[in-house]
């Protein structure tokens, strides 16, 4: 009877065109034809009698495979590839509008950038995210390692920032982020996992990620804590742990306040005091940006040629890009930029495996952080930062993270409908 079942297997499969959808069908059935076998053993049939019947109450395996095939098909997220490919595109209005203030290799490598940003997504899309979530270890070493080349062999440091530059790339440690990010959801979708490890291996990150740069760091922190709130860790301990944690961050912040260069002390108090006489000399202070960002108007100035803004394309990209185009162009933009975050956000609201929601929870407060920290930093609401706005400020590091995060998002909804069922068949009983 092994024979008649995997005939019917191998017909059902025959119609189902996904590799990953075959092998789950497969798994699926074999389970199915498992449990209905179980009971017809009950009724106290022979083995070969219930193997029979097990396969014969399953039904038509052509009808059974191409229904499958439909429910199981690996699905493209047109929404979110849509809405990258508009972030993508946008990003190159800055550029356009600073023609002369910016080098011309500038609109090169940025097609560059976007390009490799597009593949890293497309590949992502069709790599099964569910083999990565066994490989925590792996992913915290790799990150560890890339940190510690990183503190061990910066050649530049720039706005605070450990970087090892090569020609005109830059590592910097934006690129460990995706490695700790991995690394924590496999961590937290363990049962196995306990807070004594959490505690042991963030303190050890924490220590690498302070060198470098607070960006960077502030970015881990926040999209680690938020990923352990969804953990399977008792919530009572994360409170504790995590009110630990800001404690120390605190103290650490007031400890450190003496230390800290002038121009990170001058970023903090203008924001608190922008009306001291020291900052309202300064050459581009929040009074500053405030006024540029209101005198844009409806439909911008234009032009660049009485105004010059400092790192119009990297940091200051969004006030840039309001002054030149206008608010109605940058209420588009910022509407784009969080279309991405709410359907993120949708998609996860479907899912119920912890593993994809820890990475989904991740990848909206990666982005978020860095979406709100840019924008707010302009609007007012946050000192200023050296955060990127996510595909539209310039830089290869900037574009390769988040191009990573919606390559997450769309390789869980392509499998999204890859999930064990229980109404295979309606004649199952």
């Amino acid at each position: 009877m092994g024979e008649q079942r995997n005939s019917f297997l191998e017909q059902v499969r025959s119609q189902i065109k996904s590799k990953e959808a075959r092998a789950f069908v497969s798994a699926e059935l074999h389970h199915h034809l498992n449990e209905v076998k179980n009971y017809w053993l009950q009724k106290g049939i022979s083995d070969d009698q219930a193997e029979e019947k097990a396969v014969t109450q399953m039904g038509n395996p052509i009808s059974i495979g191409q229904n499958l095939n439909r429910i199981h098909r690996p699905k493209v997220d047109w929404v979110t590839l849509s809405l990258f490919a508009a972030a993508l595109l946008l990003g190159f209005l800055p550029l356009l509008s600073q023609d002369g203030m910016v080098d011309n290799h500038f609109s090169t490598y940025k097609v560059v950038f976007v390009i490799l940003g597009a593949m890293l997504a497309l590949v992502m899309m069709f790599i099964d995210y569910r083999k990565l979530a066994n490989k925590g270890w792996l992913f915290y070493l790799l990150g560890t390692l890339l940190l510690l080349f990183l503190t061990k062999n910066f050649n530049t440091f720039t706005e605070g920032q450990s970087v090892f530059k090569v020609g005109p790339l830059k590592i910097e440690g934006l690129m460990a982020i995706p490695f700790f990010f991995l690394a924590w959801a496999g961590f937290f979708q363990s049962n196995r996992f306990k807070m004594w490890k959490f505690l042991l291996l963030f303190l050890l990150s924490l220590y690498f990620f302070l060198q470098c740069g607070l960006t960077t760091l502030f970015i881990y922190v926040i999209m680690t804590f938020t990923m352990i709130w969804w953990s399977k860790l008792n919530k009572k301990k994360i409170a504790i742990v995590l009110g630990s944690v800001f404690a120390l961050v605190a103290t650490w912040g007031a400890i450190g306040w003496m230390t800290v260069a002038y121009y990170q002390k001058y970023r903090v108090l203008s924001f608190l005091n922008p009306y001291n006489a020291e900052y309202l000399t300064s050459k581009f202070g929040l009074l500053e940006i405030h006024h540029l960002f209101v005198g844009a108007g409806w439909f911008g100035k234009h032009s660049f040629a009485d105004q010059f803004i400092p790192e119009a394309h990297t940091n200051f990209v969004f006030l840039s890009f309001t002054y030149y185009y206008g608010w109605l162009f940058a209420a588009i933009l910022i509407v784009v930029l969080c279309l991405v975050a709410l359907r993120i956000i949708f998609i996860a609201r479907n899912l119920n495996d912890t593993y994809s929601k820890l990475l989904l929870a991740g990848v909206v407060m990666v982005y978020t952080v860095q979406l709100v920290g840019n924008v707010g930093m302009i609007a007012g609401f946050f000192p200023m930062t050296n955060m990127s706005l996510p595909f539209i400020s310039y830089g290869l590091m900037p574009i390769l993270l988040n191009a990573f995060l919606i390559g997450i998002v769309l390789s869980i909804y392509r499998r999204k409908d890859l999930m064990v069922t229980n109404t295979l068949h309606g004649n199952q009983q």
